[in-house]
């Protein structure tokens, strides 16, 4: 009897070791790759002086981001670069000339987003094959903003801004294996103002985690 029972105990305590050595190859650095849909809000298009124009510049627009970072149980740690494809909208009206004909104006106008992010989340339940979990993060987007109206006059507007950003967001992580997961998120950014207009940020992702 108590050599069945050394017996059971050993081979829980070689379970055991092997279930933390497991769980210890999930922590440590990782490299993340992100990719989904960005969708942009500039204010209100009747205030705001960089989108009166009222051209649509906030549409859907491809998001992609590379990240490197910490994870240690329940937490990971990150810098971030998102990368979001620039958005352009484009109108052409003819006004009548007091001499007969018409004058053709065409308006372009071009918006674009970069953030440079410092990111924290919480995994709720780390070394599950299903983890949800919670994101936060800071750091600085370039916005930029050009209007040009081709006509007589040439005009040309341009607006840019390096603002302070912060995020908030969550997911679902699927592990694949104890190094490699796939990521499915949501982020909100306010990325501050340009020209006195509000720019928030709502994003869907996919993403590869591999760790080290």
């Amino acid at each position: 009897m108590k050599k069945i029972l050394l017996s059971a105990a050993a081979i829980l305590g070689l379970v055991f070791s092997f279930e933390n050595q497991a769980f210890a190859s999930c922590d440590g650095p990782y490299l993340a790759f992100r990719g989904g849909v960005a969708n942009h809000t500039l204010g209100d298009k009747d205030e705001n002086k960089a989108t009166d124009k009222k051209l649509e510049v906030d549409d859907n627009s491809l998001m992609l981001s590379g990240a490197l970072g910490y994870r240690y149980k329940y937490f990971r740690i990150e810098a971030e670069y998102v990368y979001r494809k620039d958005n352009e909208d484009k109108n052409t009206s003819l006004s009548p000339l007091p001499m007969g004909g018409y004058l053709m104006t065409t308006r372009t106008a071009e918006f674009s987003s970069k953030s440079y992010m410092a990111n924290i989340y919480w995994d709720l339940s780390p070394y599950t094959m299903f983890t949800p979990y919670l994101s936060a993060g800071i750091g600085i987007t370039s916005l930029e903003y050009t209007f040009k109206m081709n006509d007589s006059y040439g005009n040309t507007v341009k607006y840019d801004e390096d603002n302070f950003t912060w995020s908030v967001g969550g997911g679902l992580s699927a592990q694949v294996t104890t190094r490699f997961n796939i990521d499915l998120g949501y982020r909100y950014y306010d990325m501050g103002e340009l020209e006195s207009g509000a720019i928030h940020n709502h994003e869907v992702y996919g993403g590869l985690r591999y760790t080290f």
